[in-house]
């Protein structure tokens, strides 16, 4: 063998033993990256309570409701709301404009509530006239009791969808939980409830409450409360 070949042959050796060694090499960890985060669970109780807390501190805001199909919600014995838009100041004040019926008639009235004292366009005349607090809706809609108390008594809440902007929380909500808007339930039932929270702010946003709430009204009920227009400057004065 000439020392051409030797060496060549030496150098095919070692080239080999190389590419075998470097594929049964492990590669190591760079000390210098950032292993990727683990995300943390979302305590949906906690989080639920939390948006409670902070819906029921806003000042003021908007809140509209909505029924699907004949749903309706009973104001009085006589008189039913299908869509109401009001807004609410902090801790006492309610103005609404709403439609419905009373008995057999549609009709379009507007509320005013100031602490004690409540006022209501009479349905068939459109005059203002004082009529008793516990027409108020704002039992449901005061920041400092109803929604907070509605968020926090949500059974079996399940997160359903987290985006950048809102959680998604599903779960049954019990009827008595809604009692200071509605009155006379049916006790001991619960209705689906579907909440959009925001997720920079973590105020409540809509409510959806699928199911009967009142004796007399018909199943497949769906209502839709939608919260907007936060902290807004408003202002609730007694009807002229």
């Amino acid at each position: 063998m000439t020392v051409n070949s030797t060496i060549a042959t030496l150098l095919g050796t070692v080239f080999a033993a190389a590419i075998i060694l470097g594929c049964g090499h492990t590669p190591q960890p760079d000390p210098t990256s950032v292993p990727e985060p683990t995300p943390t669970p979302i305590d949906v109780a906690a989080l639920l309570a939390r948006s409670g807390e902070e819906t029921s501190a806003l000042n003021t805001f908007r809140f509209q409701l909505e029924h699907n199909q004949d749903g309706r919600t009973p104001l009085t014995e006589s008189l039913t709301v299908t869509e109401a838009d009001g807004r609410v100041v902090s801790p006492d004040a309610v103005s609404v404009e709403f439609a419905g019926t009373l008995g057999n008639f549609a009709v379009r009235s507007s509320l005013i509530t100031l602490g004690d004292d409540s006022y209501m366009t009479n349905p068939l005349t459109g005059a203002w006239e004082q009529v008793a607090r516990e027409v108020s809706p704002l039992g449901f809609f005061d920041p400092q009791r109803g929604i907070g108390s509605m968020m926090t008594e949500v059974q079996s809440p399940v997160l359903v969808q987290k985006s950048d902007t809102e959680f998604v929380i599903e779960g049954d909500l019990p009827v008595e939980a809604l009692e200071p808007l509605l009155g006379g339930l049916m006790e001991g039932n619960t209705v689906e409830v579907r909440l959009t929270i925001d997720s920079d702010s973590l105020f409540l946003t809509s409510a959806v409450l699928d199911g009967r709430l009142t004796p007399i009204e018909p199943d497949g009920v769906v209502r839709t409360i939608t919260l907007s227009e936060f902290n807004e400057q408003v202002t609730i004065e007694p009807p002229g």
